[in-house]
């Protein structure tokens, strides 16, 4: 009989793979090769990723025909024009609870990050914030607080870290992790070895089957335990077990 970890280096493998692409959020960064429209594009995917996967790649799959068609070519083009305008205080629904007026105050963050303020990158612009405030010993909770911090005013942002900031943990998985595969790897600014398992209630719950936590509250001190007890399998790369915990979940239904 295969042990747990055998298990979930098994899964990693069977899941990590460029197949796992086409039916996940993160197949829309895909589409691009400048940094700039890969982050805007990671980071809107990411904000959209929960509830009904079917629904959330539609919704995105609309959003990115706004953004590559041929008046803006592609999604910094569309911050830079200001595409988005035209959802300035629309109160229809866009996905679930989001609104219109929602996706707007995010573009318009972005247009103040890589328009006003002049950063090459969302990674660059992070990289300052850090410079200016005091580090944890956790890197990549710093990063997610400097986020928090910068996206305060949009809507689906956690208000602060005590959640497990599942999509934001996601969207650095996406930016960090460069083993070539699923993830993008274009961010530097900390390394794959640092990042934090985005924990939602599907991972929370093969956590607590494989005994890598006993805590019942999918929080960020969940997270992070999960997290710390992964690495006892892949020290470098924890979150690759995101993939791990996904494969145990559909081999495992009950």
């Amino acid at each position: 009989m295969k042990t747990n970890e055998s298990l979930l280096i098994e899964y990693a493998k069977t899941y990590n793979i460029k197949e796992f692409i086409e039916t996940d959020p993160i197949q829309f960064p895909h589409h691009y090769k400048d940094k700039k429209d890969i982050e805007i594009s990671a980071f809107i995917s990411s904000w959209l990723a929960y509830g009904n996967r079917k629904a959330i790649l539609k919704t995105l799959g609309d959003i990115h025909k706004e953004f590559d068609n041929k008046e803006y070519l592609s999604p910094y083009n569309y911050i830079k024009e200001r595409g988005f305008e035209r959802y300035r205080g629309d109160e229809k629904s866009l996905y679930r609870f989001y609104k219109n007026k929602d996706f707007y105050n995010l573009c318009q963050t972005l247009f103040t990050i890589y328009i006003d303020e002049e950063n090459q990158s969302l990674e660059q612009k992070i990289e300052k914030e850090i410079k200016k405030h005091p580090h944890s010993n956790n890197p990549c909770l710093d990063i997610i607080d400097i986020i928090i911090h910068i996206f305060k005013e949009v809507e689906g942002i956690p208000i602060n870290n005590t959640s497990a900031c599942k999509r934001l943990c996601m969207l650095m998985r996406w930016l960090v992790r460069n083993d070539s595969i699923v993830d993008l790897g274009i961010w530097t600014i900390i390394e794959p070895k640092d990042l934090i398992i985005p924990v939602d209630t599907h991972v929370h719950r093969q956590a607590l089957r494989l005994g890598l936590t006993f805590s019942k509250q999918a929080n960020m001190k969940t997270a992070i335990e999960i997290t710390n007890n992964i690495k006892t399998i892949f020290p470098l790369d924890p979150t690759l077990a995101d993939f791990s915990l996904f494969g145990y979940g559909v081999n495992n239904p009950k």
